[in-house]
């Protein structure tokens, strides 16, 4: 494994989303998308992974936010 595949399972590990960055990169080879190597495709993954947390966090913290308001 590269350096680049075992920084970014790494990183993952550490936010409790490797799994998801696992099951995405083999959702990703089945769509059929090709990658010039693995650490681009894992990478591909945790960013895909990172963005749908982020969407969803942000969407459930606001609306968290605003019922505490009142």
């Amino acid at each position: 494994m590269s350096d680049k595949v075992e920084d970014i399972l790494f990183q993952a590990h550490n936010e409790g989303i490797w799994r998801e960055v696992l099951d995405e990169s083999q959702q990703l080879e089945n769509k059929g998308k090709r990658f010039y190597s693995y650490g681009d495709k894992i990478e591909a993954a945790y960013n895909i992974v990172k963005t749908k947390k982020e969407s969803y966090e942000s969407k459930h913290l606001d609306k968290k936010r605003r019922s505490t308001k009142r």
